[in-house]
């Protein structure tokens, strides 16, 4: 096992719980998920934890023997990480729980209790990408004069309703992408050049995508988190389709609601499965 993973800024930002963790999974399809998982942190050297609160389809993943994942760590500063690991098991009623559960997003709150401690062991992580206020504001702008390139195409399923809508179509919620990378593994990375075109339809630019040495593939099914400053967080799924070497579109299938009080729930369809 390679030492020093995690270098000493990422594992202090991991230290913050205010700090957003993006955990992305796989199910046996190779179907990325993305969950907020804010509870992320570093337990002994290589060795992470979290707690398992809210996330249906990401136990389910994991449970079902899908062990490789990532784990997106976004500062407030707009600085970035990506971990890749192996997910171990869940804990329960050990030193790895108690750890845990003494943690400030489970210990002071009367409502919540993990429902497991989930353990990882970082592989790999990237060097630390950061994106400026400026870039954020051109990448949106960029995206907005760019939206026109995206087909209109009406579909049965993946209409995100008005709410989601808007909340996607503000320069400042955070807009993650997550797929599975050529090695297996599934990666994601915040990109702000992203913005409704349609219910169904989502423009995005490749800025960031280029930038961390990615080369996505048209056909290639992907997820992206949304999260608010609400907050609130969605998820959409959907196929990536590459408009140019700059630009590309996510023609949308499924949008899910992931945070209270009905995480999980599919929300372009009325009372469907709950699936996350």
């Amino acid at each position: 096992m390679p030492t020093n993973v995690l270098d000493n800024e990422l594992v202090e930002a991991m230290k913050i719980f205010e700090t957003p963790k993006f955990l992305i999974t796989k199910d046996a399809n190779s179907e990325p998920n993305s969950s907020l998982i804010m509870s992320w942190t570093v337990y002994d050297g290589n060795t992470l934890v979290y707690g398992d609160f809210l996330s249906e389809k990401t136990r389910k993943n994991l449970n079902t023997g899908n062990n490789q994942i990532s784990i997106m760590v976004f500062t407030m500063g707009l600085d970035s990480w990506l971990i890749k690991a192996d997910f171990e098991s869940f804990h329960w009623n050990d030193e790895i729980y108690e750890f845990i559960a003494q943690t400030p997003l489970f210990r002071y709150n009367q409502y919540t209790n993990a429902r497991g401690a989930g353990v990882a062991e970082a592989i790999s992580s990237s060097e630390k990408y950061g994106i400026s206020k400026l870039s954020v504001l051109s990448s949106f702008i960029k995206a907005k004069m760019a939206k026109g390139k995206v087909p209109v195409i009406e579909s049965a399923e993946g209409n995100m309703p008005k709410n989601i809508f808007d909340v996607f179509s503000q320069m400042a919620a955070v807009k993650v992408l997550a797929f599975i990378d050529e090695d297996g593994y599934p990666a994601a990375f915040p990109e702000f050049g992203m913005l409704p075109v349609s219910t169904n339809a989502v423009f995005t630019k490749r800025t960031q995508e280029q930038k961390r040495g990615y080369s996505l593939r048209d056909g290639q099914r992907v997820a992206i988190s949304l999260v608010s400053l609400e907050p609130a967080a969605f998820q959409m799924k959907g196929i990536f389709h590459e408009i140019d070497a700059n630009n590309a579109y996510i023609a949308l299938d499924r949008v899910y609601a992931c945070s209270l009080p009905r995480p999980g729930v599919r929300v372009d369809l009325p009372m469907l499965t709950r699936e996350e």
